[in-house]
């Protein structure tokens, strides 16, 4: 049992990971940065050490070059039209 369960925890905290990481990427397509307001509510929903590896591991990917970061922070945020 102890497998089954640390098997479950490991995939919450992938499942947490990528919701981060999806968050922070589209704040950063739209604001051009991660507002604070973001960060208290990331780190409230998925805990503090899990939202600032996140935000670490997205900050090192974009200032070491990554291309499939700069291609993710250029693209075009879709836009709703709630009218």
């Amino acid at each position: 049992m102890k497998k089954a369960e640390k098997r479950v925890n490991l995939e919450k905290q992938a499942l947490s990971e990528l919701a981060c990481e999806d968050a922070i990427i589209s704040d950063k397509q739209r604001f051009g940065r991660v507002r604070t307001s973001m960060m208290k509510h990331l780190r409230s929903e998925h805990g503090d050490e899990i939202a600032n590896r996140v935000l670490s591991r997205i900050n090192k990917r974009a200032s070491t070059g990554s291309s499939e970061m700069k291609e993710s922070m250029s693209k075009q945020q879709l836009e709703y039209d709630f009218n």
